[in-house]
């Protein structure tokens, strides 16, 4: 059968099962609409073909090319696209479920309107040069995935695995990263205003220089990360583990880290002015030269720290543990100590 048959039996209203096209020229043809289950369309070529709300079901498209076709809401369920050629194409409302894609290229490729990958293997995949408008992705595994130059304008990424991730010059904007695993990811320099990372494992990243302003790393674990010089403006840390990170010289201004844990981190030189760091756990951490100016530390655990040189000015230290505690040539005396009106009062509420 060729390309031009099955595009006329397509559109009669043919449906097809457990058939073998594989090696087929389907460069130009109309597809739109089909319905293929458990077909082989392995080393098939759709360059510039109408896919259009066609449905392909169990079906394996290994190394098959769609270079510049039309996918609008096409939907592939339980597929293999390991090594398929999805450059340049432009499309809205496709979904990808269950299905193998390592090592599929997206590169140059325009992915908007709610465009799903659900419950697929992405390992290896590229989306080098892509715009990734709203997109979904479900439980994914991304491992080596190269977002080099992408755009992720209100992507969202829930439960997905990432390793090894190229992040080089890509831009990120109003997208969240839910329950995602993303160790050792280097995001230095990148601006990452307004992202969140709600509970995800971003243990050992590098954030280094990087902007920040009004992120959300909400119950997320940040142990061992590199904050060093960033720009985190009103960023949200609350219930954040953020122990053995470092965050020298940092501008955390405004910034929430109620509840967070802080042990063994390193805040030299950091900006702290209005943060919010109510019950934090912060003992044997470094806090030389940094600004607490109106800083809110009511209840935390700072025992064994280094505040040397800190700036204390109206900071609240309501009931702070500060056992062993330097406070040298902070002036500590600038600070608001217990309230005792306020401690009464919490502890009758605890009665």
């Amino acid at each position: 059968m060729t390309g031009d048959e099955l595009s006329k039996q397509v559109r009669s209203g043919e449906f097809f099962h457990e058939e073998d096209f594989s090696g087929m020229d389907c460069k130009g043809i109309d597809l739109s609409g089909g319905i293929f289950n458990e077909i082989s369309f392995d080393n098939c070529d759709f360059t510039g073909a109408n896919l259009k709300e066609a449905t392909f079901n169990n079906c394996s498209v290994k190394n098959g090319i769609f270079f510049q076709a039309d996918l609008n809401e096409t939907n592939f369920i339980k597929c293999n696209f390991e090594k398929a050629d999805f450059k340049e194409v432009s499309t809205e409302f496709i979904k990808f479920i269950e299905s193998e894609m390592a090592l599929a290229d997206f590169s140059n490729s325009e992915l908007k309107g709610m465009c799903v990958f659900s419950d697929s293997n992405l390992d290896g995949a590229s989306f080098v040069d892509s715009n990734l408008d709203t997109a979904v992705f479900n439980s994914c595994k991304m491992q080596n995935v190269d977002f080099s130059r992408a755009v992720l304008y209100k992507a969202t990424f829930y439960n997905c695995e990432f390793e090894n991730n190229n992040f080089l010059e890509t831009s990120i904007n109003l997208s969240g990263f839910f329950d995602a695993v993303f160790e050792e990811t280097n995001f230095s320099d990148m601006d990452l205003t307004q992202v969140q990372f709600y509970n995800s494992n971003l243990k050992k990243c590098n954030f280094s220089g990087t902007k920040l302003k009004q992120a959300g790393f909400i119950k997320a674990s940040c142990k061992g990360s590199n904050f060093d010089n960033a720009y985190l403006e009103m960023a949200n840390f609350y219930e954040a583990n953020l122990s053995d990170s470092s965050f020298i010289n940092a501008d955390l201004k405004m910034a929430s880290m109620q509840n967070a844990m802080l042990t063994n981190s390193d805040f030299s030189s950091a900006s702290l002015y209005q943060a919010q760091m109510e019950n934090v756990s912060a003992d044997n951490s470094i806090f030389k030269n940094a600004d607490f100016t109106y800083a809110d530390l009511s209840h935390a655990e700072i025992k064994n720290s280094d505040f040397s040189n800190a700036n204390l000015f109206m900071t609240n230290i309501h009931e702070a543990d500060d056992e062993k505690t330097i406070w040298r040539g902070s002036k500590k005396s600038l600070a608001r100590g217990t309230d005792p009106i306020r401690l009464k009062s919490e502890q009758w509420g605890k009665q």
